[in-house]
């Protein structure tokens, strides 16, 4: 059975205009208890995201909580995941990238933001991704034979 992105996306996307400041997106990431808001332009197009990471960071090296969210998020080149791309997949990008969070796009519509926690919480999912993982290191053993 394949499990699919779509299937563990838990709720609408919560986004935050690139005007809008730091302490804007604190308050949404508080209050929705999310880790994670995507950073709209004035069109609603996703142009970043910024997470708690970020602004810890920013804190950190004396930024204000004034600043725009796109003084201190992660802005353009952001990693996507499809709707109907596997969870193995998102997993896999997450690993790469040493990221805790996917965008969701169908195509030019932002479907919602996954999460490595959304991804563990599926006992089914975990164990499915235990058998992929499996199934590859079995893969890279045979090829790697004499």
């Amino acid at each position: 059975m394949s499990f699919t992105v779509d299937k563990i996306i838990k709720r609408e996307p919560l986004v935050i205009n690139e005007n809008a400041r730091v302490k804007d997106a604190v308050n949404i990431m508080s209050r929705e208890n999310v880790g994670i808001l995507v950073i709209v332009n004035n069109a609603g197009k996703p142009i970043g995201v910024i997470s708690e990471r970020d602004i810890m960071k920013a804190l950190a090296h004396g930024k204000d909580l004034n600043a725009k969210v796109t003084e201190i998020g992660t802005i353009g080149n952001l990693i996507t995941v499809g709707p109907k791309d596997s969870i193995y997949k998102a997993a896999l990008l997450m690993n790469d990238h040493k990221i805790r969070h996917l965008v969701v796009m169908d195509g030019d519509k932002l479907r919602g933001v996954i999460s490595i926690r959304d991804i563990i919480s599926e006992e089914r999912v975990v164990s499915r991704l235990a058998e992929l993982a499996e199934a590859r290191s079995s893969e890279a053993e045979v090829s790697g034979a004499d």
